[in-house]
């Protein structure tokens, strides 16, 4: 029997033990010169991303930048704080993504509306980031951290300032949600789709361009990594049309958000066929009811423009 197979030496996977929680949120790190961590994750998880930092023999001061796949709280809530404590630190974020790091009210007004009065337990306090501490990203680019080259690619579909980070060493694609949440032991890659700027063309693009990168091994934020990428990538693309679908003919149908979260959480647990611990953890790292929120947006949006 074949060995499980496991990240590169020069990658690391924290666990940000969210809310307690394992195997909600990763934060990757890359060894070497100049260390880096990819998507650290949001401020109340701060504890873990130090004490996962310790047990690799690492500290802050040691990292060097921070990798951002996209500026969603769950994934990037941490950068502003990071940043303040260890201000030598450089942040690299999609160039759409990058003001609202700077200045990020808008961001937290539009998180309010979805999390209410559970914003701070979620995810802690969220600072904004210095402009000189800012690398805004187009894609395209070629990172060099070290001795280590990372290149850029823009991958719009689950937000419209999502990039993925292309290891050249490794061959390892840091693929934030675009290839959805997985935990460990599973094949089933669940969706993703939360409002406001999910865009089905644009996500089904970004997902072709990831095949034609020819990754060794997919690392998604949620949670840690995937070495068989054809079927990943196929599995996922399915999955997302397929909810998108069922979405769409719940609308046409008039059923009401009751019926039509229902039948979406039916086809959730079907398809993972998982524990209630499981599906638990499936949904605290993607709240499948953001899900259907964040479909319905996309396809009211559609109609809208004709």
């Amino acid at each position: 029997m074949n060995p499980e197979p496991t990240l590169p030496a020069s990658i690391g996977l924290i666990d940000d033990l969210h809310l307690g929680r394992e195997h909600v949120i990763g934060t990757y790190l890359l060894r070497g010169e100049q260390p880096a961590l990819v998507d650290p994750g949001p401020a109340c998880c701060l504890p873990a991303l130090e004490a996962g930092l310790a047990a690799q023999g690492l500290s802050f001061y040691d990292v060097r930048s921070l990798l951002l796949t996209h500026i969603h709280l769950d994934h990037a809530g941490a950068t502003g704080t990071i940043v303040q404590r260890y201000p030598h630190i450089q942040v690299y974020v999609h160039e759409r993504g990058a003001t609202h790091m700077l200045h990020p009210e808008k961001l937290l007004a539009s998180a309010t509306r979805l999390y209410g009065e559970q914003m701070d337990y979620l995810w802690g306090e969220f600072l904004a980031v210095p402009e000189a501490n800012l690398r805004a990203l187009a894609g395209g680019e070629t990172l060099r951290l070290g001795g280590r080259e990372v290149r850029v690619h823009y991958a719009p579909g689950h937000a419209s300032h999502h990039v993925f980070y292309h290891d050249q060493e490794s061959g390892a694609v840091f693929v934030g949600d675009t290839g959805g949440v997985r935990l460990p032991g599973f094949r089933y890659a669940r969706p993703a789709t939360p409002p406001p700027d999910i865009n089905l063309e644009l996500w089904d693009a970004s997902l072709g361009l990831l095949a034609s990168l020819g990754p060794q091994v997919l690392c998604p934020t949620h949670f840690g990594p995937a070495f068989d990428v054809a079927e990943h990538i196929a599995s996922y693309r399915e999955h997302l049309w397929s909810w998108a679908e069922l979405v769409r003919s719940g609308m046409a149908a008039g059923l009401s958000a009751e019926e039509q979260i229902a039948r979406l959480q039916a086809q959730a647990d079907a398809e993972l066929g998982g524990s209630a611990e499981d599906a638990a953890t499936y949904n605290q790292a993607t709240p499948l009811d953001q899900s259907w929120q964040g479909l319905v947006r996309y396809w009211t949006k559609r109609q809208q423009a004709g």
